[in-house]
Order: structure tokens, then sequence, then C-alpha cells
């Protein structure tokens, strides 16, 4: 098989994956639908351009064209199956086959380079009560991170410290956060980027890698997990961090004050409101008040929709192991620009000035 056919085959099966037709391809990027059957043949050579958009299209890397990528590990391939059969609509599907892609780049940079694999405790859960068993993880995980009594602002900037990479993207409708684990790769957590509620879909997903029920985890929106939303509860909203923060302020019903505490601990309304009930901040009778106001649109439109806080872009672990893999020449600066979706260019820029910075120490 030729280099075109390489392309025009590669480029048929990644269209395919996510579930556009040919008519979707064609409107999307401005070109015809014979012109698109002409690459897809392998009987014409698709500009380098074109190829770019069509790799952000289908969340691939421009690499997997030339059959030059392969993906690791079977647990991805696993995550993609069971995203499919939820029947999400391509967009979705193409964000997750992008977090695919990006896990296992990190899998295999971690390994050429030798770098460690995140250490993270595993919880066997028994027949005591989801919610002892929850609130004791979470006093456990809090006391391992060290947060004593403070709120945890930025949940993932500390998953990505203990070098759990969590990935932001934007999956649309359907699916707020999914998770992966593999004894060989460990974890992966991603995120739906549009949703605002970080921190707790990011809990919520870091529960599932603790208890190690299953490999792959998919949060489609409005499902449940009992142990997992309670652990949220006591790892965002510990009894006395909560009683600390209200004692600050005199009524718990004003609109004001619980925007303010949505903000504060990065969670939805309904978590917010349920938990200030069962720590008896509120009634009964302003508990179902509550819940039936549309407060998150009240928010939108005092503030504008919100962006969340995102310190590192995709991820601060595959940042690391891109740039390093580069320094060390494992892989090219074209190739990373692939990966990162920044230019060569922006590349060599962020490596000077790595440099710089490491020889102001010497």
């Amino acid at each position: 098989m030729n280099t075109l056919e390489i392309i025009g085959q590669r480029l048929r099966q990644a269209r395919e994956t996510v579930g556009y037709t040919p008519e979707d391809v064609a409107q999307k990027l401005g070109i015809t639908k014979d012109e698109l059957s002409l690459f897809e043949s392998g009987r014409q050579n698709p500009p380098l351009s074109l190829l770019r958009k069509l790799a952000k299209l289908y969340g691939v890397f421009v690499s997997y064209f030339y059959g030059i990528y392969k993906l690791e590990g079977e647990v991805f391939n696993l995550l993609l199956n069971k995203v499919k059969e939820l029947s999400l609509p391509p967009e979705t599907i193409s964000q997750v086959q992008r977090f695919i892609f990006l896990c296992s780049e990190i899998a295999k940079l971690r390994q050429k380079l030798g770098f460690p694999k995140p250490e993270i405790p595993y919880y066997t859960l028994n027949q005591e009560s989801i919610e002892k068993q929850a609130k004791e993880v979470a006093e456990a995980e809090r006391a391992r991170f060290g947060l004593g009594d403070s709120v945890v602002p930025n949940l993932g900037e500390l998953l990505e410290d203990i070098r759990i990479p969590v990935i932001r993207l934007p999956l649309g409708r359907g699916l707020s956060s999914a998770m992966v684990y593999d004894e060989n790769f460990s974890a992966f957590i991603l995120v739906n980027s549009n949703k605002p509620h970080q921190n707790q879909l990011i809990a919520y997903e870091y529960a599932h890698i603790l208890q190690r029920k299953d490999r792959v985890h998919l949060n489609k929106d409005g499902q449940r997990d009992d142990f997992s939303e309670r652990f949220v509860v006591h790892f965002l909203m510990p009894e006395s961090l909560v009683k600390r923060l209200v004692r600050q302020h005199h009524n718990l019903t004003d609109v004001w004050v619980l925007i303010s505490l949505r903000r504060i601990f990065g969670v939805s309304y309904e978590t917010l409101i349920s938990r200030l009930h069962e720590l008896g901040e509120i009634d009964e009778k302003d508990l179902n008040r509550l819940l039936r106001a549309n407060l998150w649109n009240l928010e939108i439109k005092l503030f504008g929709e919100p962006s969340p806080s995102v310190p590192w872009k995709i991820s601060k672990v595959l940042w690391e192991l891109v740039l390093t893999a580069v320094k060390h020449e494992f892989i090219t600066t074209s190739y990373a620009s692939d990966v990162l979706e920044i230019s060569p260019m922006q590349i060599q820029d962020i490596l000077y000035e790595l440099e710089e910075i490491e020889l102001s120490r010497s």
C-alpha cells in the first residue's frame, strides 16, 4: 500500500469512527464531496493545511493519517467503543478521540523518557454504608493532599501535581466527564470544558479512580453514582469548612450568597443547596424553593458565562513530557506541534525560555 492509499484509508477510518458523513465533512471544511472522495480513495494527495483541519475535526494527530501513529493500550479502544455505544454526536466523539490520542501519547512518552507513573491509593469498598466510606475516603485524601480545612480552588491542578493528567475539552451535551484507568498506564481524567462546575466533575471521576471499580467510566449527563457523589460532597465541602464559611454570612437563602458559595466550591447549585440542607443550614421549605429556582441562569445573566480557571493548556503533565522529549530529540518539534496544537516556532520559543531560566540558576 503506497502513501496515498494509507492516507486515504486513514481519512475514511477516522471519519467513520466519529460518525461524520462525507456531506458533513464537505460542508464543515468548505470542500466538495467529490474532493473528499478523491482523498479517501487515495487518488489525490490532500494538502497539509487540509489534513490539519481534518485532524482537528476527527480528534486525531496529523501523523495518524500517514500511518505513523499507533494507539497504545486496549483500555483506550474500550473507551472509544463505549462512547460510540452512547450514540453521542460526532463532535463529542471526536473530542473523546482527541482525549484518547493525548492519553496514549502521555503513556508512550512516560515510558520512553522513564518518567514515573503517579502513585494512586486504592480504597476497597465493603458492606458498610456508602456515606461512611465516602466520608472516610474523602478525609483520607484531604489529609494526603495536606488540605486541612481549606477550600480546593482547582482540584485539576492538584491532581496534575501528582502526575494525573486532567484534560479539558469541549464535549458538548450528553457527556460531562470521563475516566480511564489501566495498571500499565495509570489514570487519566477528561472533563467537559463547557461545564461550569469543573471541580465537582474532576472529583467525581477521581472517586472512580480511587475505588478502581471500572477501567473506563463515562459520566453521561443525568447519571448517578452514590459513592462518587458523596465523595465529592465530603472532599470539596467538608462540614467544618462549610460551617466556617457559613458563619461569615447572615442569610444563606440570599441569591448573592449562594452564587458566591457556588463559585468558591466549584460545584453545581443542586449539590451546594443539598449540602447546606443536610448540615441544617437551610430548612426543607427553602431547600425545595431553591432547587426549583434556576439560579444558574440567573448567575449567567448577572455575570456572563463562566470561564473556568485552567492553568495549563490541555495538561501540565503532557506539556512537560512533550517538551522534554523534544529537548532530548526523542520527537521532532513538528510532531510536538501536532500534539500540542501550537506552531513549531512557539515550541522553540518556549524551549529557549526554559533553557534561559535553567542557565540563570547555575
